[in-house]
């Protein structure tokens, strides 16, 4: 999945070994089963601090590619796709300001064959499923309207907007949100978002 609309990104990922596994055929399962196959390339981005003689330093940036090929399984309960956005780095003066508002998009999709009431509620104890290996950040609080309550209708797509707020630099876990769908009876079930986002700050 490439989101970036640069054109050295795209070129460079086009090269690389996992565009091309990522283009292969699989071939028929020896057991005959038709199970759906999740094939996706990933680029990874990084930068690093590179110690040079005379104590001098130098910031480098790269990417690298990956593939992965997984059998994507169907799980009954997870009836929302969800995603978050939201800037990823920031740099602020405390002394300055001693609070940073960060706003944390959460774009949901329904992917149930009908409409759902889906209920968001941002807290810093949800959104850690239970199993779930979180590494652990710094605490942070929401602000604003943190309970959300709306219908969505089959294979549509809405998104909410959060506000975080920060008061010392770290890194964050902000996948702090519970999203659960009400089910028949009022039975709410949780829906996962199924990765860490990490959000990070510096001071000056």
């Amino acid at each position: 999945l490439i989101r970036s609309a640069e054109d050295h990104v795209l070129d460079l990922y086009r090269r690389s070994d996992a565009c091309y596994q990522a283009n292969q055929k699989i071939g028929n399962k020896e057991d005959g089963s038709d199970e759906t196959v999740y094939k996706m390339g990933m680029i990874v981005f990084w930068e690093g601090t590179v110690s040079e003689e005379g104590g001098r330093t130098r910031t480098l940036h790269a990417q690298h590619h990956t593939f992965i090929q997984a059998p994507l399984l169907p799980n009954p309960t997870q009836m929302l796709s969800l995603c978050l956005s939201y800037q990823g780095k920031w740099v602020t003066d405390f002394k300055r300001s001693p609070l940073l508002p960060v706003t944390v998009t959460l774009n949901m999709t329904n992917c149930y064959k009908g409409p759902v009431t889906v209920i968001v509620n941002a807290n810093t104890t949800a959104g850690r499923s239970e199993g779930q290996k979180v590494p652990d950040t710094l605490p942070f609080i929401w602000s604003g309207m943190v309970r959300h309550r709306l219908e969505l209708m089959d294979h549509v797509t809405t998104s909410i907007d959060l506000t975080a707020i920060f008061t010392q630099p770290g890194v964050y876990n902000i996948n702090q949100i519970s999203v659960e769908v009400e089910g028949e009876g009022g039975v709410l079930v949780p829906q996962v978002l199924h990765s860490v986002p990490l959000l990070r700050v510096d001071t000056l």
